[in-house]
């Protein structure tokens, strides 16, 4: 199962649901894509720390932006590579997860607001993109 973070305001989230779903074609997977609105869904947002639209989560391994496609490949490998065999995917179990996630990480790792997340990796390392595809294999 992986997850979607989305908005509305989103104008590359289609374009990256778009992508994974033929990178899925193409190796030959039925992996379920569940997209989350973050903007009516913040908690299940917050308890992956989303900060980022749009933003795929599957299991431990996440990846925000829009992709190149060695990128996205690889997160599709683990994804098939980290999940049970016989996982009943749904919409319910999305929720359940999150809950889960949520409880056991309560209290447990600091809130961190976007902004001076922003701030601090921009101090780190300044992106050079050339096409909006190579977003995330640039740095």
């Amino acid at each position: 199962m992986i997850l979607l973070f989305t908005s509305p305001q989103c104008a590359w989230c289609d374009v990256v649901k778009d992508m994974v779903e033929t990178e899925c074609d193409s190796i030959g997977e039925t992996t379920r894509l569940h997209e989350i609105d973050v903007e009516r869904h913040t908690h299940i947002a917050e308890t992956y720390g989303v900060l980022t639209v749009p933003t795929l989560v599957s299991g431990s391994h996440s990846l925000s932006g829009v992709p190149c496609s060695d990128d996205l490949r690889s997160f599709l490998f683990q994804s098939i590579a980290g999940r049970p065999l016989n996982e009943d995917e749904d919409a319910r179990s999305v929720l359940r997860s999150a809950r889960h996630k949520k409880h056991q990480s309560n209290g447990r790792r600091p809130q961190v607001k976007a902004n001076s997340f922003l701030r601090e990796k921009g101090r780190d390392k300044e992106r050079t993109c050339t096409e909006p595809s190579e977003m995330s294999c640039r740095h």
